[in-house]
């Protein structure tokens, strides 16, 4: 809970940038590390993850201010403020499958071992990110109860409501996300099991990554867009089509037993 930047003589630094910083080196170094378990070059490996982390980046800034609108209509240049806090992780996800061909082609990579291979990396990138949210206040959870031993009290000047008591929805999805990724990067050590088929590795991410973001969503209370389809803010609908797309991914994937 630390909304203030921390003051170094001349420089000021914003934690809620620095951690989403933090988060993309850690991402860039395991990429390259794990790059060798799927036949891939480091250094291509390492230049195609800058490319997908700065799409990623560009696009979940765009798609929250696209879904948050009205708190940037009447100050446009907000927008380019991103240290604030506001970043739409799936949107970021959906940017860089966009544009990913163009960097498999040139770096002469193939799609799913490169989807395997970044899977451990996203679910290490968006832990640390989790961190700064919850040194911003934003994304927030519900009232946690004066006697509920989890509730956490943000300071005056954090995004999150002053003096209550509210689920640390931002420390519970960074937790659950880096024991994914522990999971993704044994999963994706193990030539024998049938999560060494290119994309299982990927589609685990996605189910798993999806799954808990639909946890975190039932207790979060801040605002999170208007409504789309069946009373669904836009990030609980992002979340389960992740589920839903992983978990058939997975199924459809799977080893044929004969």
């Amino acid at each position: 809970m630390l909304p203030a930047p921390l003051t170094l003589g001349p420089l000021s630094l914003n934690f809620y940038g620095l951690l989403v910083t933090c988060g993309a080196l850690a991402a860039l170094a395991l990429f390259s590390f794990t790059a060798p378990r799927r036949a891939m070059s480091p250094a291509a490996a390492r230049d195609f993850c800058f490319w997908m982390i700065l799409a990623g980046l560009l696009g979940s800034r765009l798609f929250y201010v696209i879904f948050h609108w009205p708190e940037f209509s009447g100050h446009p240049l907000a927008i380019l403020a991103y240290w604030r806090g506001g970043l739409m992780f799936q949107g970021g996800v959906l940017t860089a499958l966009a544009v990913s061909p163009l960097f498999l082609k040139r770096y002469g990579l193939s799609f799913w071992p490169a989807a395997d291979v970044m899977a451990p990396s996203l679910a290490l990138g968006q832990a640390l990110g989790r961190l700064g949210c919850f040194t911003a206040g934003c994304c927030y959870g519900r009232p946690a109860g004066p006697a509920n031993p989890l509730g956490v009290t943000f300071p005056p000047g954090s995004l999150a409501p002053f003096g209550i008591p509210l689920w640390p929805t931002q420390l519970l999805e960074s937790a659950g996300l880096l024991a994914l990724a522990l999971i993704l990067g044994l999963s994706l050590g193990r030539s024998q099991s049938a999560f060494s088929r290119p994309g299982r590795v990927a589609a685990l991410y996605l189910a798993g990554a999806g799954l808990l973001r639909l946890l975190m969503e039932s207790l979060r209370g801040d605002y999170r867009g208007d409504p789309v389809i069946w009373h669904l803010p836009p990030t609980t609908l992002a979340a389960a089509l992740a589920a839903i797309l992983g978990l058939g991914l997975i199924w459809s994937r799977r080893p044929i037993k004969i």
